[in-house]
């Protein structure tokens, strides 16, 4: 059932601003946790690229595709969006240090162990998921990435959780329980594409 805002059971809502200046938006949007992941690519001169984003969600199971928003400003923007393939690879707790690498202007694959596959695979990195840009959207200071997933190397179990970015810093997740055990199959299915 879809509410209104009009509809009497509706709460007003508090005052809200009619426009919200970047650096509010910007702190609000750091209290959100999101995936700490890098971006891989051959640049059309056959350079390795590679940024960090943290930007990245699920779109579709079918087929599968995944959306990534990326900074304008960021020197391998360019290369990502004009790639013919790419490799997100999602970082564990303790590869902060990649994070930081692909965030910053140095020579981001020196003495990495990469596959030279049809996009630079970082092969310390256990999950990778290869797409192919599938379409680009103006986002504003940056460009929303529509990905067709065409490869996964996922490990068996991830014991480790996970790392996102949360108030400016990474940080470590794990599951508090499992809330399927406790509730049952079926349960996500309302809460995304791929949750």
């Amino acid at each position: 059932m879809i509410i209104r805002r009009d509809d009497p059971r509706t709460t007003p809502l508090p005052h809200i601003a009619p426009s919200v200046d970047g650096d509010t938006f910007r702190e609000a949007m750091a209290q959100m946790a999101a995936p700490l992941t890098v971006l891989t690519c051959y640049a059309p001169d056959g350079r390795m690229c590679g940024l960090t984003v943290n930007a990245v969600c699920s779109v579709s199971l079918s087929p599968p595709m995944l959306l990534v928003c990326l900074n304008r400003a960021n020197l391998s923007h360019d290369a990502v969006v004009g790639a013919r393939e790419l490799c997100l690879h999602v970082l564990e707790p303790g590869q902060q240090d990649l994070a930081l690498r692909f965030a910053s202007p140095v020579d981001r694959f020196r003495g990495l162990d990469v596959h030279p596959g049809l996009a630079p695979e970082l092969t310390d990195v256990r999950l990778r998921v290869s797409c192919e840009p599938a379409g680009a959207l103006d986002g504003g200071d940056h460009t929303i990435l529509l990905a067709r997933v065409v490869r996964v190397v996922s490990p068996d179990r991830r014991d480790g959780g996970g790392l996102v970015w949360h108030r400016r810093s990474a940080a470590r997740v794990s599951p508090l329980r499992r809330l399927n055990d406790t509730i049952g199959e079926g349960f996500g299915e309302g809460l995304g594409a791929t949750a």
